[in-house]
């Protein structure tokens, strides 16, 4: 394995541990650590420039996951707002048609 790939599997691992550590799952985390620790010591083995590709690349995929998350938070709200806006608009035709004097 090179370095590259240590340094992406660790990662990796560090994001499931935050994960796992989210979810309070506490009894995996030294497991997921001990396969991390070797990584981390490879990864750093390796060229600075290297390692800050690997860092960049992860982070334009962390950043595109926030993006693609955040755009289905503002569909999912804009569809709510849609319904809310529907379901007022027939409130107030069933409430004018109520009140009618000539029913």
């Amino acid at each position: 394995m090179n370095d590259k790939t240590a340094l992406a599997e660790a990662i990796a691992l560090t994001d499931e541990i935050l994960e796992v550590l989210e979810q309070g799952e506490f009894q995996r985390v030294n497991e997921l650590e001990v396969r991390r620790k070797p990584l981390i010591e490879q990864a750093f083995m390796g060229s600075i420039e290297e390692i800050d590709v690997i860092k960049a690349q992860h982070l334009k995929n962390l950043n595109q996951q926030v993006v693609d998350k955040l755009n289905l938070f503002k569909q999912s709200i804009i569809l709510q707002q849609s319904k809310l806006r529907t379901a007022s608009k027939a409130t107030q035709a069933y409430l004018s048609n109520d009140s009618d004097p000539n029913k």
